[in-house]
């Protein structure tokens, strides 16, 4: 039976592991972490359910879905609110709704005229040569206007990356934008050509794109992996060497001895290779990955009595631009995204800040970090009195950035995977940070090494045409 070492109890490692177990193939996780489930943390406290990790996932592709299916997760999906579709910005000191379709645009009080009329003229503007790698602030400003940047793209970059559009490469981080100026001209548009599409019926629930969790929150199908990979996952066990040999490859942990393996897989963040011993062709160029920057994110869940919230939260949250100059990246309503998760006549908000923005921040203590929270809240929000639910989680490392020059990354990624036989690597670092990023990222990862090993397609949701 082949073996295959997994390095990483994220979603992506665990996805991998499942997949490959699966195939009859023996796995062992390591983790360095007593836990498994890595940024996806769901806290049941006083009849709350809070998101300290992602808040929810995008509808899931075929292949995801075959995956929930597997793990007997189908009567727990639970879709977003028809509510959530409203978003706020937040524009001198108040809450904006975001324009939603170009009619909506021309009343707006979010943007002013010019930057209106940017918007609508965006399709007259030629296309021209753009710079290989192009920052996203470059490309808005270059397509639309400044102001557009600052009030539209800015937070969304925020609550997205917790980054700055302004470091950003678009190629990367927002790959989608550049295809739609190559393939249409324009950015609007393809949006507009969307919106029509978007008008026509949908086909059942969770469809059009869109947002479901699970009845425990999302460490649900974190927690679901974990159980099927028990036997296989050592906690605890940060892996420390990893070497390749004319036998396969040698994995070490701390305080185990070494052990041998067909393939290995290093699902871990890329900033854990800093603290792997890497003696495998091109290793030194691959520990340069751990140079990839992950800014910290502070994560606030802060419930109140539904009388002590001004605002009717009648969305999925508000966003911050970097102008407005406050301390909270974004608030999402997560009682309005999910109604059953808070008491009754509660409400529930989940509050993000740092980021690249604010780095310091995160790092103030948790009296002074939630107090900061609260007076933002009061003022953004019309809060008042003490919430009746509080918890706070700091992510000293939380999501990596697609900075300009990132292609560099990628390329020494999958030259380490061609230059090594049984040796692959997943995660949020190789094509994209949402959820479902990861867990394709993982089921890539157990295609390639099924590949190596000659092992069938058969579970794991994913299909014959997903080995490649």
């Amino acid at each position: 039976m082949a073996s295959v070492a997994v390095i990483g109890a994220g979603v992506s490692g665990l996805t991998v592991a499942y997949c490959l177990k699966q195939r009859g193939t023996s796995v062992v996780v390591y983790e360095a972490a007593d836990r498994v489930g890595g940024v996806i943390r769901s806290e049941r406290q006083r009849n709350y359910l809070a998101e300290l990790g992602p808040s929810s996932m995008s509808a899931p592709s075929p292949a995801t879905a075959n995956l929930l299916t597997e793990l007997g997760l189908d009567a727990s999906i639970v879709h977003a609110s028809p509510e959530v579709r409203n978003r706020y910005i937040v524009r001198r000191g108040k809450l904006v709704r975001l324009p939603l379709a170009p009619a909506e645009l021309l009343t707006s009080r979010l943007l002013s005229n010019s930057a209106k009329l940017a918007v609508l003229g965006e399709p007259l503007v030629e296309t021209g040569d753009s710079p290989v790698d192009e920052s996203v602030a470059a490309f808005v400003r270059r397509r639309f206007n400044q102001e557009v940047l600052d009030y539209v793209v800015n937070p969304f970059i925020a609550g997205t990356f917790a980054g700055d559009p302004e470091q950003l490469s678009v190629r990367h981080a927002l790959p989608q934008l550049q295809a739609l100026e190559r393939a249409h001209g324009s950015v609007m548009k393809a949006y507009l050509k969307s919106s029509r599409a978007q008008r026509e019926p949908a086909k059942g629930p969770g469809t059009a794109g869109g947002l479901i969790s699970f009845r425990n929150g999302l460490q649900e199908l974190t927690d679901a992996l974990g159980r099927e990979l028990k036997a296989e996952v050592r906690l605890r066990s940060p892996v420390t060497q990893i070497r390749t040999g004319p036998k396969g490859w040698t994995v070490g942990a701390a305080f185990q001895t070494p052990e041998l393996y067909d393939a290995v897989i290093f699902a871990a963040p890329a900033h854990a290779l800093d603290d792997v011993d890497l003696d495998l062709a091109g290793g030194e160029r691959l520990a340069t990955l751990s140079s990839i920057i992950h800014p910290p994110v502070a994560v606030l869940a802060l419930g109140f009595p539904r009388e002590q919230v001004a605002h009717p939260l009648d969305g999925f949250g508000f966003l911050v631009p970097e102008v407005e100059r406050r301390r909270v990246l974004g608030v999402i309503f997560s009682s309005t995204l999910f109604p059953e998760r808070v008491p009754s006549n509660h409400v529930l908000l989940t509050a993000f800040a740092g980021g690249t923005r604010d780095p310091d921040f995160v790092h103030a203590d948790s009296h002074t970090l939630t107090a900061r929270v609260l007076d933002e809240l009061r003022m953004l929000l019309g809060t008042r009195g003490e919430p009746s639910f509080r918890s706070l989680q700091v992510w000293p490392k939380a999501i990596p950035q697609y900075v300009l020059g990132y292609g560099r990354f990628k390329d020494i990624a999958e030259q380490a995977e061609q230059n090594n036989p049984g040796l692959a690597l997943a995660g949020t670092y190789r094509d994209g940070v949402a959820l479902g990023d990861a867990i394709a990222s993982g089921q890539r990862a157990a295609s390639r090494i099924g590949k190596f090993l000659g092992i069938e397609p058969v579970a794991g949701g994913i299909p014959a045409a997903g080995l490649h």
